[in-house]
């Protein structure tokens, strides 16, 4: 119950910031009460929300080779797969306000910044700090997903379509007016 319960409130609180616990309870088809015990108030549900996708993120991240000359296309796949739980992260509203998520957040970036800084000057411009490329991948991550939500995007066409944008751009290699 507790995967489908966070898989579930995960949802709601994606579609709805707003959503009360009720609301959370009412689509994961349990109770109220039943909630309120796993969960006393709807910041604890947020927490808890929040660190299992972090705890996704951590798992993944440890399948990842960082020292592999593929090593940011799959973790790319490996974050794509994850969907809206890691999408909740990028998305919902205040999380960076939690000390101990922020922390884990940081944590989380680490390795990857230290991989986009090794790939920099090879597969990722040196002209552009470490940080932004990294909030690159992580937007073509969230409009991967939106994508994927509303049907445009086939699940295993999403790591591509994240990585030729980071890698190429979007820009028309042809074109030579660049106003």
């Amino acid at each position: 119950m507790s995967v489908h319960l966070l898989q579930t409130a995960t949802s709601v609180l994606l579609k709805d910031p707003t959503a009360s616990l009720s609301d959370v309870a009412r689509a994961a088809g349990v109770g109220r009460t039943t909630l309120h015990k796993r969960f006393p108030t709807r910041a604890d549900l947020v927490r808890a929300v929040a660190n299992d996708a972090l705890d996704l993120i951590e798992s993944v991240s440890c399948e990842v080779d960082f020292a592999a000359d593929d090593a940011i296309e799959d973790l790319m796949t490996r974050l794509v797969a994850l969907g809206p739980r890691v999408e909740f992260l990028l998305r919902f509203p205040g999380l960076e306000r939690d000390d101990e998520l922020r922390t884990r957040i940081e944590e989380m970036d680490r390795p990857v910044l230290d991989l986009i800084t090794r790939l920099q000057g090879t597969k990722l411009r040196r002209d552009l700090p470490a940080w932004w490329i990294l909030h690159t991948l992580y937007a073509g991550l969230f409009n991967a997903w939106e994508a994927i939500n509303y049907g445009r995007l086939a699940p295993l066409d999403a790591p591509r379509f994240v990585l030729t944008t980071v890698f190429e751009g979007v820009a028309n290699a042809g074109a030579t007016d660049r106003t």
